[in-house]
């Protein structure tokens, strides 16, 4: 009797284990970055007291491609990019954290939204007192007030609080569609879904931002 128990017990557990992999597999995945014909060349290491320059991104994936789909194709595929960017709300995990200098010398700070592992989207927030920024918003703040370690307590309640909306405009450039993300009454970051509907779109310069600069 102690064996069959023991057998049931064990069957129990594999068919658990088996469901959360299968529930986890039904996440949308991440597309995967074409490979470059040369790999980059990693940036050297600024000069004390100077605010570094960030590297080169890479080429977006499939450039104008959505010049050579039909239109009524890429409509009809709308419908499955909001269930898939809807999916992955509960699977956005704070990054790191990193400044870097404006065009005009301001400073910026930035954190990173992550799924699975990579940068999906960027959160901005004010230098001066850590609040997070709507897009559009660029305070003239030239001196870092160091607010890094208070933005990175709070990150992982600012992610819990962002409601992505269900409509989403094209990027031709991208060949995705662009999800706007709240928090509050404003519009934070945008999220973005590859043309065919399925395929989560990294945003590899921010990827490599926070790979090079976060904290």
């Amino acid at each position: 009797m102690k064996k069959v128990f023991t057998v049931i017990t064990v069957l129990m557990l594999f068919c658990v284990a088996s469901y959360a992999g299968t529930e986890q597999n039904t996440f949308p995945p991440l597309l995967v970055q074409q490979p470059a014909a040369q790999s980059p060349v990693s940036p050297e290491p600024p000069a004390p007291g100077t605010p570094p320059e960030p590297p080169v991104a890479p080429p977006p994936p499939g450039p104008g491609i959505g010049q050579t789909i039909p239109a009524q194709t890429l409509l009809n595929n709308l419908p499955t990019a909001v269930t898939t960017v809807q999916k992955i709300g509960s699977q956005l995990t704070p990054g790191k954290v990193w400044t870097m200098q404006g065009p005009a010398g301001e400073i910026e700070v930035k954190a990173g939204i992550l799924y699975q592992g990579s940068v999906v989207a960027v959160l901005h927030f004010n230098p001066l007192d850590g609040s997070v920024l709507p897009l559009g918003i660029h305070p003239s703040a030239y001196q870092n007030t160091n607010q890094i370690q208070a933005i990175k307590t709070r990150l992982t309640t600012v992610i819990r609080e962002l409601k992505i909306l269900p409509a989403a405009e094209f990027m031709e450039p991208e060949a995705s569609w662009s999800f706007p993300v709240a928090l509050g009454n404003t519009i934070v970051v945008h999220l973005k879904v590859y043309y065919d509907g399925i395929h989560i779109v990294p945003d590899y310069t921010a990827n490599q931002e926070m790979t090079y600069y976060g904290q």
